[in-house]
């Protein structure tokens, strides 16, 4: 098979947990996994303290940090709409959910930002990793929350509304990337507020 980054020919290492587990094969080669590294911040959420957000994320797990070949990746993947990339990650994340019984939730894009990018990113990435998930959420605001200043993120209006009813239950919030944490702030401040009784969130990179 072909490596779906670098289009090289590779050949999967068989496997005992291939044979007996739900392993599925890898779609891209060693040397280009390799170059992605694993993600060890504890991500603390300091900016939201004494906030309207305060409170409202229970924990955020980021499985990789951004580095030269992520910041790669997701430019291939988002901005070159290389949906096949999506496969990457799929048994990564698959991991990261599995045995979890708590409701997922991807972080959606803005109807005119999905026009131009012509897939959701996120979905995406849950589909390849056959990871169920709900749409409870439409984003209202089209800014960059990385391009806003601390301030302005605090003091922002809300960013996203709610399209489906929540259950007193736990969730998940899943998103491709974080780096201010004001998306995901927002975004669990109305699942909480809607009756959600815990958010944490699982992203694939910490920026």
């Amino acid at each position: 098979m072909n490596c779906l980054i670098c289009g090289s020919s590779f050949q999967a290492a068989p496997t005992w947990s291939k044979l007996f587990l739900r392993e599925r094969e890898s779609s891209t080669c060693n040397r280009c996994l390799s170059k992605f590294t694993k993600s060890a911040i504890e991500i603390h959420f300091d900016d939201f303290k004494g906030t309207l957000y305060e409170g409202a994320v229970d924990s955020v797990t980021a499985l990789y940090t951004y580095n030269e070949a992520m910041k790669s990746y997701l430019h291939q993947y988002k901005f070159l709409q290389d949906v096949a990339l999506a496969q990457v990650f799929s048994e990564q994340l698959y991991q990261a959910f599995e045995g979890k019984e708590e409701i997922v939730v991807p972080i959606p894009m803005h109807p005119k930002k999905l026009v131009l990018r012509t897939f959701a990113q996120v979905d995406e990435l849950l589909t390849s990793a056959t990871i169920p998930f709900q749409h409870v959420l439409t984003k209202t605001a089209l800014t960059e929350q990385g391009k806003k200043s601390k301030k302005e993120r605090l003091e922002a209006s809300p960013l996203f509304e709610m399209t489906g009813t929540i259950e007193a239950r736990d969730y998940i919030l899943f998103d491709d990337i974080y780096t201010t944490g004001a998306t995901i702030h927002h975004a669990a401040k109305l699942l909480k507020d809607a009756g959600a009784t815990r958010v944490d969130a699982i992203t694939l990179i910490k920026g």
